[in-house]
């Protein structure tokens, strides 16, 4: 199986019965391919999936990428469970911009271009330059926000897009093909010098519903691993997407909460309690009730770690279901 030293690694996506036997399954692994992390069932029943793609080192020299040895990138992957077909996929290496060769493809000026994809910014010797971590899908507006844990980033991608459009530059509902929409937490990665970076490694791009409090907006947990405290972030989503060269493109921030004893610089996020408390769970401990004031009204230690948390009444059709 590819990268399976990666942290997150994957390969197989399930359905899983109330009674624990498996009611769909899909393998998604290979020598060059491999699920990981996150997976997201769209209304439709489809299912979205994050996937590594291996690209061999002379393909990667050859693309602009400047390296000498295999890297990783991602892509995602739409998958009907009904038939296991693929109908829709968008790569990371279709929307490459890099300043190092002028005469290699994808040739550019990476500030002039902030929804294209600088492959270069981050390499490493494992290969694994980008490590995205976790996605969200926002019905409304049929996109898909994509956290991206070693560019300190979330990316904004056009879901509307055939997969033939997702691999171009046109197209959709943004006429932006695969490009990115829309980018925030980290202007460096693409060379801006306006705009003030904000995540340090980052988790869950939690988009919240229009049944919850904050509805539209974005909460991210900014692992914040080089300071050793952790923060998470409310996010207000642009109206109008605009990504432009030497602009601030960072979004409005409405909310934070940290504390001294908030840290963990591994997964980790925050959801939207139904009471607009908000729910962080950290990590390597448990669980924090914050109210919208900053006052820390609930907390639980458990052991192990913990991926994230979701909540729910006793009420709710999801609890009513498991017949417990």
């Amino acid at each position: 199986m590819l990268v399976s030293f990666f942290g997150g690694f994957g390969g197989i996506v399930r359905i899983i019965n109330i009674d624990g036997s498996i009611d769909w399954e899909f393998n998604y692994y290979s020598d060059n391919l491999l699920a990981h992390h996150d997976v997201e069932m769209l209304p439709s029943g489809n299912i979205l999936i994050m996937a590594w793609e291996r690209i061999l080192a002379e393909e990667a020299k050859a693309m602009g990428i400047d390296v000498t040895f295999d890297v990783f990138t991602e892509s995602l992957i739409e998958v009907d469970p009904n038939t296991n077909e693929i109908v829709w996929e968008w790569h990371t290496k279709d929307h490459i911009i890099q300043d190092t060769d002028s005469d290699l493809p994808n040739f550019g000026i990476v500030k002039d271009n902030p929804q294209l994809i600088n492959h270069n910014y981050n390499i490493r010797e494992d290969g694994d330059l980008m490590h995205a971590n976790g996605i969200d899908y926002d019905l409304n507006k049929d996109l898909i926000y994509l956290s991206v844990n070693f560019y300190n980033e979330v990316w904004v991608i056009d879901h509307s897009t055939t997969t033939i459009e997702a691999s171009s530059h046109e197209g959709g509902n943004y006429n932006k093909g695969g490009d990115l929409i829309y980018r925030f937490g980290n202007p460096e990665a693409y060379n801006n010098t306006f705009g003030t970076r904000l995540f340090d490694n980052n988790h869950f791009p939690n988009f919240l519903e229009s049944d919850e409090p904050g509805a539209g907006n974005i909460l991210v947990f900014n692992n914040n691993t080089a300071e050793g405290q952790s923060i998470v972030h409310e996010f207000k989503m642009p109206n109008d997407f605009q990504l432009n060269p030497d602009s601030n493109n960072e979004p409005e921030e409405v909310w934070r909460f940290t504390d001294s004893a908030l840290f963990n610089s591994r997964i980790s996020g925050a959801v939207r309690l139904k009471n607009g408390n908000t729910l962080i769970c950290e990590g390597d401990y448990g669980f924090w009730e914050v109210t919208p004031e900053k006052e820390v009204v609930w907390k639980y230690n458990g052991s192990g770690r913990f991926w994230r948390a979701y909540n729910y009444f006793l009420t709710d059709s999801e609890i009513i279901n498991l017949n417990l």
